[in-house]
């Protein structure tokens, strides 16, 4: 594996361990994230206080929350491309899940730009 999918990697392993504040060590400062605004925590995020709220959403919106990243590459220098799968149960006990490609944008070790695409044919309500 290259250097920038470690960083990936990293991001995946922090957030499935619940370790938020590892997750938000692997962004550069003025990192930009975007989720789309079909999932209920989705929105434009700017920098690690923004990631930070991106996250306090989906704590807010799901009980619980698992990505499986199904697969990993490289395109380019700096973009690393996955292929996950979200599956969890929605705050007040409804199970709900949905496919996404994440695009990341990795420069000097750090994220710098993190864009998810998501397969739903309708929006999970908030």
């Amino acid at each position: 594996m290259t250097a920038n999918i470690d960083v990936v990697n990293g991001a995946y392993s922090a957030f499935a361990s619940g370790d938020i504040a590892a997750l938000l060590d692997t962004l550069s400062d003025d990192v930009e994230w975007s989720s789309p605004m079909t999932l209920p925590h989705g929105g434009e995020f700017s920098g690690r206080d923004g990631v930070l709220t991106f996250f306090q959403g989906i704590g807010a919106m799901w009980e619980s929350l698992e990505v499986d990243v199904e697969a990993i590459g490289e395109a380019g220098d700096s973009l690393v491309l996955a292929v996950v799968s979200a599956s969890g149960t929605r705050t007040g006990g409804d199970a709900a899940g949905y496919g996404a490609a994440h695009a990341f944008e990795v420069r000097h070790g750090s994220i710098v730009r993190f864009r998810e695409y998501v397969d739903l044919d309708e929006p999970l309500d908030a």
